[in-house]
């Protein structure tokens, strides 16, 4: 056997292996509804997470350009002054 089929053998039964231990672990119908409890809580924390993301950014956008508006009128002020 050479090299690359040997590492294919293993890598499939390493595959094999992770794939009967999680149908071994969700055929217990508690562990299965845990996992799912847990992962639409994750979900819905990261969710929550994007969404607060999504209005921090907004609002840093929204005063950064109102910042710029101010000290683009004041410099078009200044301009007009010395014309």
């Amino acid at each position: 056997m050479s090299k690359c089929s040997n590492g294919n053998f293993f890598l499939g039964v390493l595959i094999g292996a992770a794939a009967g231990a999680a149908a071994a672990y969700f055929s217990d119908r508690r562990k299965r509804e845990a996992f799912s409890d847990n992962f639409s809580s994750s979900v819905e924390r990261a969710r929550d997470s994007i969404v607060e993301g999504y209005y921090e950014a907004k609002d840093r956008y929204n005063r950064y350009r109102n910042k710029l508006t101010e000290e683009t009128n004041d410099l078009l002020d200044e301009i007009e002054d010395n014309d």
